[in-house]
This record gives C-alpha cells, structure tokens and sequence, in this order.
C-alpha cells in the first residue's frame, strides 16, 4: 500500500450544477444526486462513467456512493472520477468507511469543501488488487438489487397463484 492524497487519485473532483426543482421528477431518463442521496430523475445529466458521489450538505454530509452510468448531480453533491491508475468503486468504498462526515466546517449550513476532502490521505493498494475489490462489491450490490426487486414482487406472485388457483378449482 502506497500514501496518496485524494487529490492525486483523481482526474476530476468537484461540485455538482445546480437543477431547478421543477425538472427534478419521480420519473426520467437520468436518476438526480444530492447531499442526502437520489432526489428523483430527470431529463439531463451532467456525469456518466464511474464515478464516487460524496453528500457535501445536508444530514448525511460525509456518505459516499458510487453510481455507474450516466446521472445528474447537484450542487449538494462532489463528483469524483478516478483517474487510470484508481479504480472509483474501490475509492467509494474506502471513503466510506472514513467518516467524512467528521470533516464538515462548522457554520450555519455546515458541509464539506473540494478543498478539504481533496488533501485528505488513503492507503491504496495497487490498481490489481482495486479493482478485483470493486468487481466483489459490484457483483454483492447486484444480488442485492436483485433479491429486493424479488422481494418487492413476491406480494404480486402470491396473490396471482393465489388467483390462478381459485380460477383451476372453479
């Protein structure tokens, strides 16, 4: 493991756009990121690839995610893409575990600066062993999604064989 700044891991690191609250809807094309997490969808975006989201204001200032694909984030949110020797889910989960948090300035609206975050130190193994970690986590947080999305349909298939049956014994 070698010590980096966070700065040098990264090719792009900055705040997000603001968006006028009225493009930000429950359905769209691009899912919109804010301090506190996905807000809805909209029509544009402003980020694709893979990239780390961290919640610079707001009651979760300090969470990180990472997102793959294309998205809008806001001005609530810093944006991180990982430059060729670094892998962004890899980041993301190491910064997670960091309690960022801890960092935001105290004010009347407290948040977290590109700034600070961006001379915070990491231990970061080689680009190797990143990503074979990242894929891991990939592949985890696909069966997740798939297990809620067969949970969250499981109501619907009882109640359908439960249908199915009544109208076989009639």
């Amino acid at each position: 493991m070698v010590k980096y700044r966070l700065k040098n891991l990264l090719k792009e690191f900055h705040a997000g756009k603001s968006i006028a609250s009225n493009l930000i809807k429950d359905e769209g094309e691009y899912p919109v990121f804010g301090g506190n997490g996905q807000r809805g969808y909209t029509d544009t975006y402003n980020q694709g690839g893979q990239y780390l989201i961290i919640g610079r204001q707001g009651a979760y200032c300090g969470n990180v995610r990472y997102n793959i694909g294309k998205a809008f984030l806001t001005e609530h949110a810093i944006v991180g893409q990982a430059n060729e020797g670094n892998n962004a889910v890899y980041l993301a989960l190491k910064l997670s575990l960091m309690d960022l948090g801890k960092l935001q300035g105290q004010s009347a609206q407290p948040g977290l600066s590109v700034e600070t975050l961006s001379c915070i130190s990491l231990d970061i193994p080689s680009k190797e062993i990143q990503d074979a970690i990242a894929t891991i986590i990939v592949t985890l947080d696909k069966k997740i999604a798939l297990n809620r999305q067969i949970n969250d349909n499981l109501p619907k298939l009882d109640r359908s064989s439960a249908m199915a049956k009544v109208r076989h014994a009639a």
